[in-house]
């Protein structure tokens, strides 16, 4: 059987209220989980911290941004938003093959 792999760039939005970590540490974290779902990051984007279009929650009005380019399975787009599901640390994640 072989493993088919698809490239895919994915957008994190990390919520880091509350944390001890800074943003990268806690993407750092999130990468050794992507990997854990068999993914290989091949490229990885800082945008900062942007204001959001649409608040949700007038106490969070900001967050930092991630772009990560990477290789994964086919399956890895159903399963990295079961993984991420109810972490409070990664706020959104949004992956486009």
């Amino acid at each position: 059987m072989t493993l088919t792999k698809s490239n895919y760039k994915t957008t994190l939005i990390l919520d880091t209220r509350d944390q001890d970590k800074s943003a990268p540490e806690l993407l750092t974290d999130v990468k050794t989980t992507l990997e854990s779902l068999g993914a290989t990051i091949t490229k990885e984007d800082d945008l900062g911290r942007r204001d959001f279009v649409r608040v949700t929650d007038r106490h969070f009005t900001s967050a930092h941004y991630f772009e990560l380019r990477l290789e994964a399975p086919l399956s890895f787009a159903s399963d990295v938003q079961e993984k991420f599901r109810l972490d409070k640390v990664v706020y959104r994640i949004i992956v486009q093959s």
